[in-house]
Order: structure tokens, then C-alpha cells, then sequence
């Protein structure tokens, strides 16, 4: 309605309003006909003391002259404005040349005046044209655009140029009117249609509360007046771009009260644990702050105080919904968690059952009658194949010396390692390796579910002999380890402990299963300013955690931020 409202009011806009007040009339008419203006005398106006002035380039188009007085519409052709939308442009066949802008003048002065200059004879039927005393009304050729151009021009007209090129002198008109519709009848009708466009975005925004109201109590209402408001404050944004200066302070004021309705809305009738809570939250918020980062000085103090609480709890809603993708609900994490768990519990349990099942046919029990004689034959295949393979396994282990070798400390790598192994943090640990994850520069990082409570963890694997300098790596290793021991916080990744052999060690840490900041940057940035500041805050959090025990992260990087599920349960 507000675009229509808009191309209307273009397509009308062919006038503009000048005051004559404090403006020396002789010299102002000694100015036009200088600039080759001529009177147009039409036996009718004149009896009103009403006068036609046009301009140079109408001195041979009568014809003209008759339709820019008589008619207030013009047929433009449709353009885009920067927003999108059509509106109504006029396009001049012969160009932009300033001597080809036609336009008349009408003037209404108080007192009489002596016209020397041409003078074209043209009989015009009178036309209620509303004049005011000591006015100057200028009408163009066309709309807004012509209307623009012919200001301009007759602008110049006022001035005197020296030989130099510079202004000497120049008259002032005050200009009342900008841009308007000639024709008086016109202006009434666009007016009648300001105030309709601008009651019914009026309407469209204060009609949120009643629909609230009447929503409330209806189970499953919410996202009908979530999708309600967001089509209240995007009608009402478009509207406020074209509201006049009298209406504008109203209207905000009823924006502002929008907003304050949303996100009241969020906190008090939306579930905070559906994933679709989420969602409205951030376009309330987003529209909040639109509408009251340059306003909210002015609030009444009851306003501001309510604003104030029910953003607070909004953005506490909003954090508890954060999770690896920044937008999940609590709810849905919880369940997957949940699953997660059931899943590796049933793996342990097929685990158990599988061992259970071997120690009750394994040859310890020769006690065990098999019902089926094929039964026997079988089994004694299967375990006489084991045996087999745990004698290859055992020649296999000494013929490369990887199975039972006594660590000599005259020997410096030994050494490191005995000293590696004394860790407050060594453990023994069932755990079975699982995916690939990554790999950095002392080793490769895998996905590890702990065989004996059931959890995932992330092992990394440092492989010595593929690594020069191993003394001085064992002591950096230990050195890391010590600080990582001592560390306990939510926002740094948890250090389970270390499993030392000979050739390799493996460190257990906490599996953060949404990858590192950088993968995630890697789809694009993240545009929600909300989530980088949820993101920032947590960091940040965790530094002033390292620096209280006296550590310094010397190496902060989207690569070294990780994030998890499991943190925001």
C-alpha cells in the first residue's frame, strides 16, 4: 500500500510552491524576461490577477502550454527503485538538455507589475488553480523528474553570471511546496490516500495485541502470531519509509510497542525447549534493536524497564538454545545424546556377550556335552584355527621384537620413555580406535570409544620413530601434560590421561564432536552477530580461566576452537 502510495504521489508530483514575501517583484520580472520567459495571456486568469509566465523553450508549443495546465497526469515509464519496487519514472525522448525543460510559472503577486518582454495571446478556459497571495507556482512537463530539472533551471534563471563565470547576484525564493500536484482536486485525493495507506499500517501493526490476546488461550497458536508478527514489522517497516513528518513520531511509537510485544511474546507463551522458539527469538531481537538503537533515550522509564527484562530473558533463551550448529534446542540435544549413549551401551553389551559366549565353549570346559556330534567337529575346528593364529601372532611378535622387551635406561630413548611413563596421568584403559578425525604435527587425532564406561573420547597418536629429537619431545610432552592435569573448566577440552608403549603414546581428551571453529567457517561466515558473540563470550571465558592458573594460550586460531553438543546439557 505504501508503494502505491508512493508511485501515485510521483506520477502526480509535476509542481512546486514558491514565496514571493521579501522578494522585489520588479526585480524578480527583470530577471525573467532577461532569461527569455514570455507571458502567456489568456483572457481568464488575468481577471483573478492570476498570471502565465513560460518558459523560452515553450514559445512555439502552444499546445503544450494548454496540457501542463490543464492536466495533472502524466504517462511515465516504470522504473525500479533501490528497494525493488516499481515506481514511476519519467523519460525524456530528447535528453536531459536543459534548454529543452518546459515549464510555466504562475504567479499571484499583490501588487501590479510591467511585463516588457514577449508576450504570447493563448485562450485557456479558467482553471481553479487555489492560488495565494505573493505566491510563485512553478509547473513542469512532467513528473517528479521534469519537476526536478525545471527547479533547476529556473533557478539559474535568478542568477547573473559574470564574464568570469562566477555569481554575482543571484534572488532567493524561499521554496514552500517541494513537489505536489498542480491541480488542487488532485492534492485532496492524495491526501485522502496518505491518511487511508497510513491508517491501515496503523491498523496492521497495533492489531498484533489483540490477536495476542485472543491467540493465548488456543493450543498451537503460537507460530500463527510468531508468522503475525513478523509480517507486522516488516509491513511496518516498509511503511515508515514513506510516512510524512506529522504521522512519523505516532507510528514509531507504535513500532516500538511492537517490539516490545515480541520478544514478551518469546518469553512469556513460547515453549523456551521448542527448536522453533529459536527461530522467532532472533527475528524479535533482530527487530527490536532496529528499532530502538536510536530511540531508546526516549522511552518512558516503564517502557525501557520492561524492554530491559524481557530482552535479558530472551537472550538467556536464545544462548540455552546454542549447540554445534548454534540452533539447535536444548530439548533435541538432550535426545541425542540420549541415543548416542543407548547406541554404545548396546555395543558393550554385544561386546559382553560375545566374550560370554566364548568363555562358555572354550576348551577349559571339557565338561561341555554338545548335543549334536557336528557341533563338536566344528568347535574343534574353530579352536584348533585359534590356535593357529595366536602361534603365528607369537612368532610374528619376536621375530620384529615388539612383544616383550625389557626397557634398558642406558639407552637414552628407554630412558624418556621410563621417564614418560612415570605420569601422574598414565592409565590403563579398555578402548577400541575408531575414524580418522585429523592430524597435526606430532601425530594423528582419532575418534575412541572408552570399552569400559561406554563415553567417546578423542585419542592422539604420536608415533616417535617418525620424529627427530625424541628426548627433548618427551620432555615437551610431559611438560604439556602437567598443565593439562590441572585444568577444569567448560570452556577447555578436557585431559582423561595417557597410554604409553614403546614406539608410540596415545593422550585421551575429550571428544568435541562439532569439529573446530575454522570447518565451520569453511561453509561461510557466520552472519548471526548473536552467535559470534555467544562464540566470543565462551572463549573468552575459558582464557580468563587459563590466565588464573597463571597459563598464556600462545596460539589462538579458528583451528584451535572447538565446540560440543554435550557442553550446553
Amino acid at each position: 500500500m505504501g508503494t502505491f502510495y508512493r508511485v501515485l504521489t510521483q506520477r502526480f508530483s509535476n509542481s512546486a510552491e514558491y514565496s514571493l514575501d521579501d522578494v522585489p517583484l520588479d526585480e524578480f520580472i527583470s530577471y525573467l524576461v532577461a532569461s527569455d520567459h514570455f507571458l502567456v495571456y489568456t483572457h481568464s486568469l488575468e481577471e483573478d490577477g492570476v498570471y502565465i509566465i513560460a518558459s523560452q523553450s515553450l514559445s512555439d508549443r502552444p499546445g503544450a502550454i494548454k496540457k501542463i495546465l490543464d492536466e495533472a497526469f502524466q504517462v511515465d515509464e516504470v522504473g525500479a527503485d533501490d528497494d525493488g519496487s516499481h515506481i514511476m519514472q519519467h523519460v525524456d525522448p530528447r535528453g536531459q538538455n536543459h534548454d529543452d525543460v518546459g515549464y510555466l510559472l504562475v504567479l499571484s503577486p499583490q501588487t501590479h507589475f510591467l511585463w516588457n518582454g514577449g508576450v504570447m495571446v493563448l485562450s485557456i478556459p479558467k482553471v481553479h488553480l487555489d492560488t495565494k497571495d505573493n505566491r510563485v507556482r512553478l509547473i513542469a512537463d512532467g513528473p517528479l523528474r521534469r519537476l526536478n530539472l525545471a527547479k533547476q533551471v529556473f533557478m539559474e534563471s535568478l542568477e547573473t553570471i559574470d564574464e568570469d563565470g562566477t555569481t554575482s547576484h543571484s534572488l532567493n525564493l524561499h521554496c514552500l511546496v517541494e513537489n505536489q500536484a498542480h491541480i488542487p482536486s488532485v492534492n485532496r485525493e492524495l491526501r485522502k490516500i496518505a491518511r487511508a495507506t497510513n491508517r491501515l499500517a496503523e491498523s496492521i501493526v497495533d492489531s498484533v495485541h489483540q490477536v495476542r490476546k485472543s491467540l493465548r488461550a488456543i493450543n498451537g497458536g503460537q507460530e500463527v502470531l510468531a508468522n503475525w508478527y513478523l509480517y507486522a514489522s516488516e509491513h511496518g517497516q516498509h511503511a515508515h519509509r514513506y510516512m510524512d513528518q506529522i504521522t512519523l513520531p505516532k507510528f514509531n511509537r507504535l513500532l516500538i510497542k511492537l517490539a516490545i510485544s515480541w520478544v514478551s511474546f518469546i518469553c512469556d507463551d513460547c515453549d523456551p525447549a521448542d527448536r522453533r522458539t529459536f527461530k522467532w527469538a532472533v527475528n524479535a531481537l533482530e527487530y527490536t534493536l532496529h528499532r530502538t538503537k536510536r530511540d531508546i533515550l526516549h522511552l518512558p522509564d516503564e517502557e525501557f524497564e520492561m524492554l530491559r527484562q524481557k530482552v535479558a530473558s530472551c537472550m538467556t533463551l536464545l544462548m540455552g538454545h546454542f549447540d554445534i550448529l548454534g540452533a539447535r534446542s536444548i530439548s533435541e540435544a538432550r535426545k541425542e545424546k540420549e541415543k548416542l549413549v543407548q547406541m554404545v551401551k548396546m555395543q558393550i553389551t554385544d561386546i559382553q556377550m560375545v566374550e560370554d559366549d566364548f568363555a562358555e565353549f572354550s576348551p577349559a570346559h571339557e565338561d561341555v556335552t554338545f548335543i549334536d556330534s557336528q557341533a563338536r567337529v566344528f568347535w574343534d575346528k574353530v579352536h584348533k584355527a585359534l590356535q593357529e593364529v595366536e602361534e603365528l601372532r607369537a612368532v610374528t611378535g619376536q621375530k620384529h621384537r615388539i612383544m616383550g622387551k625389557v626397557l634398558n635406561e642406558e639407552i637414552p630413548e628407554d630412558r624418556s620413555l621410563t621417564f614418560l611413563a612415570s605420569s601422574s596421568s598414565n592409565i590403563s584403559v579398555r578402548w577400541q580406535q575408531g575414524k580418522f578425525i585429523g592430524a597435526g604435527a606430532f601425530g594423528s587425532v582419532y575418534l575412541a570409544l572408552n570399552l569400559d564406561n561406554g563415553s567417546l573420547m578423542a585419542v592422539k597418536e604420536i608415533k616417535f620413530q617418525e620424529l627427530s629429537g625424541l628426548p627433548n619431545l618427551f620432555s615437551q610432552i610431559k611438560e604439556e601434560l602437567s598443565v593439562m592435569e590441572m585444568l577444569h573448566h567448560p570452556n577447555v577440552v578436557e585431559y582423561y590421561g595417557i597410554e604409553v608403549h614403546r614406539d608410540r603414546v596415545y593422550i585421551f581428551e575429550e571428544y568435541c564432536q562439532g569439529g573446530s571453529l575454522a570447518a565451520l567457517l569453511e561453509y561461510g561466515r557466520i552472519e548471526d552477530e548473536g552467535i559470534v558473540q555467544v562464540y566470543t563470550m565462551q572463549m573468552l571465558e575459558g582464557l580468563v580461566y587459563l590466565h588464573s592458573r597463571g597459563i598464556v594460550h600462545r596460539d589462538i586460531k579458528p583451528d584451535s576452537m572447538f565446540y560440543s553438543i554435550c557442553r550446553y546439557i
